[in-house]
């Protein structure tokens, strides 16, 4: 023991709690294990483990079944669980039933010419069909599936108790996994693929009743991919009952004669009293002429889709139908469908038939711009970008719309025409191509906020001026020096006028001297500046200026707007830059409306919006 405790020590550092701690463990006779002791246990366990195993098998009912009969079964992990259990469960019933008869389950047999079955093999069967008829949706009495072998070797009364025990284990079936849906030919939702719902979403949404389903499932299926868009065949479906009410309350109508007897096909498809057992060979057809008639009133509405051929339908129907009935399916069929497709329905349809691309740019046109920017990034991406944006750029008539898809175009670097580039140089202001430039090349563009930074683009980008004290403080020298020699030599009649006239001439703009633009700029603002001084001081507040501010405004006014180059015409005349005569009427406007009213947008000057009836108010009292 010592020798082991010293083992444990080596190489190891324990403080003096910890060893003396190891060794207290070690001393008691009850916590020390021997490691091929605990090695050994381990087999034995195992051992015991896989007897009782193997027993449990031999005891098992299960056992009893000859091999032949599971010898093709290919179950599902699932399957497998679940038949088994259905069938030890019917077995342990079954003798001890039996057993109260001082028989045994074991000896229960049935001579059948050169061979006997047992009744493990029956009962095995009968729990190998019961949960297929569950999975399958058959929906069968359990009776059905009792053989005749089982029925000769159990008594009645004990046939009875299995079909109630059978009955209650199918209310506690497992829903079916995805490896039995595979096998059984389920869908997602655990229903029996139709033809008329392969995803099952139909029913699952429970849109039509059992009885509108029941006609659908006798419909005479029809190949189409329609099949594959659940929006769209609920339209169909819909559009297929809404006809065959016609039919079902003609049937009822005494008064209608029908030209054949109505009760050899319709009344068996509708559920009806049959008056005989004619053939109804003839009008079998017929609901399927229906429904051909009513996907047809779908395919006319959704552009892009060709119509199928009818006419042998109709002809059918009117062969066979009363006149009266005959008109109102012709007068129903007449009606306009209004179709409200999503982009999900239209993109699925697509994949039916490519030239549905068309409602996908009906939808962008039709729709407002905040119900299509979740959608910008997929039309991004679309396929037929191209074609989607033509449409929509020939067609809509919100500016904004069209020049999303063309920056789209560009953006995927698709092909754009001279014509689109020329509307989209329309849009972007001069002072913002290379900011429009930037989003399209930006490779982490948030195109959901696309629209918001397109809009900004076509605002004017902010100019920021720089003013320097020095060379305002120079101008103001001059200015004062030049009065002085203006006074010198002309009378104060001719200082008002001569003044005038060198400050609307823009002097200082005249002067040879060397000066950056930004000087200008500021001699031009200062310009204003002193002219508005000199203005504000004159005795006579209706002055020529103001009156030609007024000519100039109202001018605008019934002309809504000027061109931006006639207005730096008006300016040159005047003796301004167009900035600064621009400001100048804004300042005149904001003592009347407190607020910007003349902006330039689009290589015009225009009245904003927002204060163009209340500029005719002022102007025209």
């Amino acid at each position: 023991m010592f020798e082991f405790i010293n083992k444990i020590f080596k190489n190891k550092k324990l403080t003096e709690e910890e060893k003396i701690s190891i060794i207290e463990l070690v001393h008691t006779e009850e916590s020390f294990i021997n490691p091929r002791d605990l090695i050994a246990e381990q087999e034995r366990q195992k051992i015991a483990q896989k007897k009782a195993e193997k027993k449990a098998a031999e005891m098992a009912w299960i056992s009893y079944v000859s091999p032949p009969v599971r010898m093709n079964d290919n179950f599902t992990e699932q399957v497998e669980e679940v038949v088994g259990a259905l069938f030890e469960r019917l077995c342990t019933i079954v003798d001890m039933e039996l057993k109260k008869k001082r028989k045994n389950i074991k000896h229960v047999k049935y001579e059948r010419y050169y061979y006997h079955v047992t009744a493990f093999d029956e009962i095995y069967r009968l729990s190998r069909e019961v949960v297929f008829s569950f999975y399958r949706q058959d929906n069968m009495h359990p009776e059905a599936y009792f053989s005749y072998d089982l029925q000769a070797m159990l008594p009645r009364d004990i046939q009875k108790i299995l079909v109630c025990e059978v009955e209650k284990y199918r209310k506690y079936l497992p829903s079916p996994d995805e490896e039995t849906r595979i096998k059984f030919g389920l869908t997602q939702f655990g229903t029996k693929i139709v033809w008329w719902d392969p995803s099952g979403m139909l029913r699952e949404k429970q849109i039509f009743d059992g009885i509108e389903m029941d006609y659908f499932n006798h419909l005479r299926r029809r190949v189409t991919r329609f099949t594959e868009v659940p929006a769209v065949m609920t339209l169909c479906l819909g559009k297929y009952v809404d006809l065959m009410q016609i039919v079902l309350h003609d049937l009822e109508d005494g008064s209608i004669k029908w030209k054949i007897k109505p009760n050899n096909y319709f009344r068996k498809y509708f559920h009806l009293p049959l008056d005989d057992e004619r053939i109804w060979a003839e009008t079998v057809r017929l609901p399927a002429d229906l429904y051909l008639l009513a996907e047809n009133m779908i395919r006319k509405e959704v552009e892009g889709l060709r119509v199928v051929p009818a006419e042998e339908s109709l002809q059918n129907l009117q062969k066979y139908l009363p006149d009266e009935t005959f008109m109102k399916i012709q007068e129903y069929l007449s009606q306009e469908v209004e179709l409200e497709l999503d982009y999900q329905t239209i993109t699925a349809l697509r994949d039916v038939n490519k030239t549905v691309w068309h409602e996908a740019a009906n939808l962008f046109i039709s729709q407002p711009l905040e119900r299509i920017n979740g959608l910008l990034r997929e039309v991004a991406e679309d396929p037929d970008l191209k074609k989607i944006a033509t449409k929509v750029i020939k067609q809509s008539e919100a500016s904004d719309k069209r020049i999303i898809f063309i920056f789209l175009m560009e953006k995927m670097d698709l092909p754009v025409s001279k014509v689109l580039k020329k509307e989209r140089d329309g849009f972007i202001h001069p002072t913002r191509q290379a900011d429009y430039q930037q989003l399209v090349l930006d490779a982490d563009l948030p195109i959901e906020s696309l629209p918001e930074l397109l809009k900004d683009c076509t605002q004017p980008m902010r100019r920021e001026i720089k003013l320097d004290t020095a060379l305002i403080t120079a101008s103001h020298s001059a200015l004062d020096t030049i009065i002085d020699m203006v006074d010198t030599y002309l009378s104060d009649d001719e200082t008002s006028e001569g003044l005038d006239s060198a400050v609307n001439l823009n002097f200082f703009a005249e002067m040879e001297v060397s000066l950056p633009d930004e000087q200008r700029e500021a001699d031009s603002a200062v310009s204003t500046i002193e002219e508005a001084e000199k203005v504000e001081e004159t005795e006579n507040p209706d002055s020529e200026q103001e009156s030609e501010h007024m000519r100039f405004l109202k001018q605008m006014v019934e002309s809504n707007g000027i061109s931006l180059d006639d207005f730096k015409e008006q300016a040159k005349i005047k003796g301004k830059l167009h900035q600064a005569y621009l400001t100048e009427l804004n300042e005149v406007l904001y003592e009347i409306f407190d607020d910007q009213v003349l902006v330039i947008s689009h290589q015009q000057v225009i009245i904003e919006e927002d204060f163009m009836e209340e500029m005719r108010e002022w102007i025209y009292g």
